[in-house]
């Protein structure tokens, strides 16, 4: 009861720190006017003072330009009545240290697995030590099985591409009729990481004029957004313990979510026992799905029903939101860049009867793309111990350390001065005397961790890969979009993001045949 005595301390005596530091606000004496000097920490307040300041910028930039202009890309970022200040990196080499040098003692911070724990519960994301590498192991044996391989990764976008996605396009470029392309690409990938994750078929997108409500996303989306602004509220615990506000929409889509896909649970167990009493191969359609993996383990180490839910939880968790944020980034990149897109369209033709694995350009460009806008903008990890960084900084026990990916594919150092540009041939080299053919020159994944790196290194990054490449050859062979006009009602997509990098305002085009 304790934590909620001191929720509703501050909940009366944060107005009054705040109104006394309101008299100050806007002083220069009170801060900095050099717009290349670091924010300053203030007592109590940290860098609060900073943070309102530059309340009206996307907070994931702010801390961006902040990192990129500190000595050796570190920050110490201090925080509100906070014991220790967070550190943030941009620097490879720290990045290297604390998810492979010292892997070992930094661990996932401790707040990611509160805020996180009644959504997902067993999480592979966020368990350490001899937990997690049991996790990873069958989480791993999952992945990598041929069947759920082929299912993943040909199966379920190819039908879902050929059957749903490039008639709803046809039909609008018939039409000429304006669409929201960041939706339609949500309906899509969930559509696929519901049928990898459940082998079940939302159907959300579809080629009638009007589309399905989109419950079961709705409120898995909804669930994660709560649960992340969790870290930045005094109050979470005294909302959930009253059950108020946004904790009492997170406890229903907690609800719709488990009971969704217990239902298919329950649904796959009534089939196989049906079949097996039958005397047929009890091994039922979709078979090859992550659920079904786990269901059909011939040692039934798995039959734990609340297990079965919290790992497709955890699936859909890394399927779904960074995928969409991917492909919605590239196709605006693209868009922005007609040189590029030429040059895709060029490989796609060229390459059409060959596997994807083959399309170069088009693979630096979607790595350009994550460069700019990855789908996760920084990770955490909290020392168990006293260390410290390659770069000299001296890290305390408890202590958290983000590394800041959206703020290394922003680095001058790192990518030079055309960092802002969209360039695919920053990732390629000529690999013949004549120039014709390309070759992929990859960068390591502590100089460019969009899938992390070390032991934690993305499960599904091939996986991400190939959808991405499937969408982008199936859709720009085809397909031209154009910006819609931007008029008041609908004005130009803008980067926010609170755990993952959004499009807010729609991405509304017209789409135009090639053929």
């Amino acid at each position: 009861m304790g934590e909620y005595v001191f929720a509703f301390y501050w909940l009366f005596s944060l107005p009054a720190l705040l109104l006394l530091f309101s008299i100050y606000f806007g002083r220069n004496k009170f801060y900095d006017n050099d717009k290349d000097a670091l924010p300053r920490p203030y007592p109590l307040l940290g860098h609060l003072v900073a943070i309102l300041r530059n309340r009206n910028q996307n907070i994931v930039e702010w801390m961006c330009e902040v990192v990129n202009k500190s000595p050796s890309s570190t920050f110490f970022l201090h925080l509100p009545l906070r014991r220790h200040p967070h550190i943030l990196t941009s620097n490879p080499a720290n990045v290297q240290h604390i998810l492979k040098t010292r892997f070992g003692i930094y661990h996932k911070h401790r707040k990611f697995g509160v805020v996180l724990h009644d959504m997902c519960r067993e999480n592979v994301f966020l368990a350490d030590g001899q937990r997690w590498r049991k996790l990873r192991q069958w989480a791993s044996h999952e992945f990598n099985s041929r069947p759920f391989h082929k299912f993943a990764n040909f199966v379920v976008p190819e039908n879902e591409i050929s059957n749903r996605l490039l008639p709803l396009l046809s039909e609008a470029a018939a039409n000429n009729t304006v669409v929201d392309l960041g939706d339609i690409l949500r309906r899509f990938t969930f559509d696929t990481a519901v049928q990898m994750a459940l082998g079940h078929d939302l159907a959300y997108l579809s080629n009638s004029p009007k589309f399905p409500p989109t419950h079961f996303a709705d409120a898995f989306e909804s669930a994660f957004e709560i649960s992340m602004k969790r870290i930045f509220s005094f109050f979470w615990k005294a909302k959930r313990f009253f059950n108020m506000g946004s904790e009492r929409r997170l406890k229903r889509d907690i609800s719709e979510i488990r009971g969704f896909i217990r239902e298919i649970i329950i649904s796959r167990r009534k089939v196989t026992s049906s079949s097996s009493s039958s005397g047929t191969d009890h091994h039922h359609y979709h078979a090859s799905d992550f659920l079904s993996g786990l269901m059909n383990d011939p040692e039934g180490k798995f039959d734990d029903d609340e297990f079965l839910i919290d790992s497709s939880i955890n699936f859909l968790l890394g399927a779904q939101d960074t995928v969409i944020t991917a492909l919605t980034w590239y196709f605006w990149s693209v868009l922005k860049n007609p040189d590029v897109e030429d040059r895709i369209v060029i490989e796609v033709k060229e390459k059409k009867s060959s596997n994807i694995r083959d399309m170069i350009y088009t693979h630096a460009s979607i790595c350009e793309s994550l460069r700019l806008h990855p789908p996760v903008p920084f990770g955490g990890r909290e020392a168990t111990e006293d260390d410290v960084l390659p770069d000299g900084t001296k890290v305390k026990k408890g202590m958290a350390v983000f590394y800041h990916t959206y703020a290394m594919g922003r680095s001058l150092e790192l990518w030079g001065s055309d960092w802002p540009e969209f360039r695919p041939e920053r990732w390629l080299k000529r690999s013949d005397e004549n120039g014709r053919e390309w070759t992929f020159v990859a960068r390591d994944s502590f100089t460019y961790p969009v899938f992390h790196g070390g032991p934690r290194i993305c499960l599904g990054k091939e996986i991400a890969f190939t959808h991405i490449k499937s969408v982008v050859a199936a859709v720009l062979g085809r397909f031209h979009f154009v910006l819609a006009p931007v008029v008041e009602e609908h004005p130009e997509p803008v980067f926010f993001s609170n755990s993952t990098s959004k499009m807010t305002n729609g991405f509304l085009v017209k789409v135009v045949d090639r053929m």
